[in-house]
């Protein structure tokens, strides 16, 4: 009786043939781009966005002492045409103490560069940090990195203007304002956290949110003849986003 040829041995043979009757390997260019449609959109806009001029941004904030421009990709659709993360930037230009409030970014480290001026920025560590508070005075020519995530804040300590530039691996880095966003969770569960009365925690929350660029500090405020009212613009929390 003949033996029968393995299952496998069929399989080899098979595949040999294929082969050998296969067309050669060939692809175009375009395959081989990692993001093939990013280079026409850009050549579709011809190029607009490379270059953006912040004295014809668009502010996403102005305050009587200072304002906030963007070139995100909400402000700068032209940056979605950028592979992976993109990048982004934002300018903030700053009056006699005005700043910054506290703030994370979810989505990108920040190196800022210092234009002009003076600026404190600080920032608090994570729990593995000890959650140690961290601060520098940063002058003209200057850089600081602020690691992904990481709350920090910034502050023009002089009564002389002062101006940072942002610059974020991520042409969205999103932002997440401490103080309202501590506001909007519930009374209770504030109070179990700190043993704060809650009267005291619902009397908090009837305070309005300040709009960055801040201006604040007493000592500050006194020296260079600011008054906290005049250099501000107040927002109040939406009353039915706060829980008791």
């Amino acid at each position: 009786m003949a033996k029968s040829t393995p299952v496998f041995v069929l399989a080899l043979v098979a595949f040999g043939a294929a082969v050998t009757n296969a067309q050669p390997f060939t692809v175009t260019p375009q395959q081989f781009e990692p993001f093939p449609n990013e280079a026409s959109t850009r050549i579709a806009d011809n190029y607009t966005g490379f270059v953006f001029d912040y004295d014809k941004g668009t502010p996403l904030t102005v305050t009587p002492n200072g304002m906030l421009i963007p070139n995100q990709v909400s402000q700068n659709p032209y940056l979605s045409t950028l592979p992976d993360g993109g990048n982004g930037q934002a300018i903030l230009r700053l009056g006699p103490c005005a700043g910054n409030t506290p703030h994370t970014h979810p989505r990108g480290s920040e190196i800022s560069f210092m234009l002009y001026g003076t600026a404190e920025f600080g920032m608090v560590e994570e729990n593995d940090g000890n959650n140690k508070l961290v601060i520098y005075n940063i002058t003209q020519n200057q850089t600081i990195h602020i690691p992904q995530g990481i709350l920090h804040f910034s502050h023009n300590p002089t009564c002389e203007p002062a101006a940072f530039l942002a610059n974020f691996p991520n042409r969205d880095p999103g932002v997440q304002s401490m103080w309202p966003s501590m506001m909007r969770i519930p009374t209770h569960i504030l109070n179990g956290a700190t043993g704060i009365d809650e009267r005291l925690i619902n009397g908090l929350k009837a305070f309005p949110i300040v709009t960055t660029p801040g201006t604040g500090g007493e000592e500050c405020l006194k020296r260079c003849n600011l008054t906290f009212a005049a250099n501000n613009v107040l927002t109040p929390l939406n009353a039915s986003e706060l829980v008791a």
